[in-house]
Parts: C-alpha cells; structure tokens; sequence
C-alpha cells in the first residue's frame, strides 16, 4: 500500500513539473480547471487532493496560487523571504553565545544579534531562490512571493545579497573571525544542505550544524576564543534541531513528498520520532549535567528547577510524538520553540546574575576606598593646620 502511494506520489510530482514548465498550471488531476477560467473547480473534484491530503478548494498548491494573487508590501515579502521569526531565534543563540562568553558591552551585543539575524534573513532569502520550483508543488510554501511571482528572483536575489553584506560587515566591525564563521554558515545552509534534501535524509544532520553555530559567533566577538560553556550551548543547539524538524517533517510530509524533499519522516517514521524521545533526553543531560563539567557558574536552585521542568516536557512532548505521530508531531515542533525559549533564558540570566552581583561587589569596594582616601587625606589636612 506504501509503494503504491508512494508511487502515485512520485508520478504526481513529474506531472506538474512538465506542467509547471509549460505554463498549464493544472498540476493536480482533481483541480484542473474548465476551460476559459484558470481558477474554477473542475466538475467532480470534491476528492480529496493526492498532493497534498486536503480538502480540494485552496488545497492543491496550484489551484492556491490561482485564486489569490494580491500582492503584499515589499517589507511584508522580505520578512517573509528572510524568516524573520526563525531568524530572530537564530539571533537570540548568538546573543546567548556572547553572555555566555563573557560579553557585557551593550553596542557590541548589539551589532552581534543584528549582525546575525541579516545574514540568517540573507540565507534563507537564498534558499527559497533555489527552491521556488518545488516551493509551487506544497501547501506550506506556495504561497512565498517567489511561486505567486511577486518578486523577481533578480530582486530577490539583491535582497539577499544586501542582507549578508550588511550582516557581515556588522559582524566584521566587532568581530573579523565572528564575521568570517558567519559567511560560512551561509554557504553551508545555502551551498551543502540546500541541494542535499533531495538527495538523501542525512540532510536534517547538515541543517542542525548550521544551527549549532550562531553561538560560537558570539563567543568570538568576546574574546577571539571559544569557552567551553559556548561549544556547550552550541553541542546543545545542534542537538534540538532533530526534534524539531523531525515533528515538522512528519506534520508536512505529504508535502515533502510530493515535491521530491528526502525526510527520514516518511521514509521511517518510527525512527524519526524515536531520534527525537532519545535527543530530547540527551538535551536534559547537556542543560542539567554538562553545566557544571563544563566550568560554568550556575546561581541558586532556579536555574535547575526552571530547566528540569522545560527538559521534562520537552521528553513528554517527544514520547507523545513517538507514540501517536500523527497526532502529536505538530504538537512537539511548536513547543520545541518554547522550550528553546525557556532553556534560552535561564542560560542566559543565569550568566548576567554572578556579573550584576561582581559588579556590585566592585563598586562597592571602590566606593570604600574613595571613602577610605578622603578620610585618609582630611586628617592629614587637620594634622598639618
């Protein structure tokens, strides 16, 4: 039954891209539209759509793209073409990365996050360049502002260009090495794990080693060197990503599929969701654990409470996953953002409490010693009068 769907699929998939590239957007056998109106329903496509699982109307990819071309601002697409939201994560980590390091000045913080965020908006504008063909054929994304061509790729393409010449060049004004690790990543979110998703499943593994390095960028812009605490909190990141995608791929699979993506997901569904019970747990190690082997100052019982209790849901949302997928998978992608969040958080305030005490603390020594020097040097002066 698998091979055959799987098969339907595939021969789905040649379809509308002979389709999609002669112009005739009737990609789904269901929605091909009667002639002389390329966005009515064609008569008998109340069956669900074999694209994309759904019901017909707005379901199939090209039948949405059809019906509703109304063009957003400029700010709305490059938002939407940079994932700002995913991006402003992305920077949170490398914000994360310079507390954690050490990092106390507020403009350098500053220009590391910012810096960050413009070359994570400048590589996904990039990845949704290459693959705006296959962006046409899911649900998920075809409604981007490249498949509704709403944009040129040309335009996107200097949108792309101007965001990681200003993240660089932020980052380069702090950091040379943060600035060089950063183009990097690029190339290795655009270049490698791009093309590689549909070539083989080991490509989620690629993407989460982009995910672990936005924090060693921010611990470059310390000092020049990476603390263990930031390899930590970069092992750590690295680690979430699985279970992450993991419930993303499964809820989306049929989209997946459909335009060809390689997922472990629906390939092997039991063992994806069993990578994401067993990192999960991997991460309560790393958060509860490897803190204190790694050298790093944990202050007070709330640290280790807020952490366990995040970690424990975090492994209870994965075991629902695992053991009812189809239900639970949505479930574990969207908490996995709150318990990122949560663990993001206490790392980070955890790291500022000890610098705000120790800068207390030298304040008020040398609020004493002045005290102690004007003292000194009144009675000199009532000696020598």
């Amino acid at each position: 039954m698998l091979h055959i769907t799987a098969a339907r699929h595939a021969q789905l998939f040649r379809l509308t891209q002979r389709r999609l590239q002669s112009g005739t957007f009737t990609a789904c056998p269901y929605h091909q539209a009667k002639e002389g109106s390329a966005t009515v329903m064609a008569q008998g496509a109340m069956e669900h759509c074999p694209v994309v699982g759904t019901t017909p109307h707005m379901g199939c990819p090209v039948e949405a793209s059809l019906c509703d071309r109304r063009p957003p601002t400029m700010l709305a697409m490059v938002s939407q073409m940079g994932k700002s939201q995913l991006s402003a994560y992305v920077a949170a980590t490398a914000l994360a990365g310079y507390v954690i390091a050490g990092g106390t000045a507020p403009l350098v913080a500053a220009a590391v996050t910012t810096g960050t965020m413009l070359q994570s908006c400048s590589a996904n504008t990039a990845n949704q360049i290459i693959e705006a063909p296959y962006d046409k054929l899911m649900k998920r994304t075809c409604r981007r502002p490249l498949p509704m061509k709403f944009l040129s790729p040309q335009a996107a393409t200097a949108i792309s260009g101007m965001e990681l010449t200003l993240g660089t060049g932020l980052l380069y004004c702090v950091s040379p090495p943060a600035a060089a690790l950063g183009v990097f990543n690029w190339f290795l979110y655009v270049c490698i794990y791009t093309p590689l998703k549909r070539v083989s499943a080991l490509n989620t593994w690629f993407g989460s080693i982009v995910g672990g390095v936005p924090p060693l960028m921010g611990g470059f812009a310390v000092a020049g060197i990476i603390t263990p605490s930031v390899w930590l909190l970069a092992t750590f990141l690295f680690v979430w990503q699985i279970p992450h995608f993991n419930g993303l791929a499964f809820h989306c699979r049929r989209d997946y599929e459909a335009a060809g993506y390689k997922m472990l997901a629906f390939y092997n569904p039991w063992r994806a969701s069993f990578y994401a019970v067993a990192l999960s747990v991997m991460m309560a190690f790393l958060t509860l654990v490897c803190p204190t082997l790694a050298g790093m100052e944990v202050e007070g019982v709330w640290y280790y409470s807020v952490t366990a209790a995040a970690n424990a849901l975090m492994i209870y949302k994965s075991l629902l996953f695992h053991n009812e997928p189809v239900r639970h998978c949505r479930g574990c992608f969207v908490f996995s953002y709150v318990y990122l969040s949560v663990v993001l958080a206490a790392i980070m305030l955890n790291h500022i409490q000890p610098m705000h005490l120790a800068q207390r603390a030298i304040d008020y020594v040398a609020a004493e010693a002045t005290e102690a020097s004007a003292t000194s040097s009144a009675v000199v002066s009532t000696a020598e009068t």
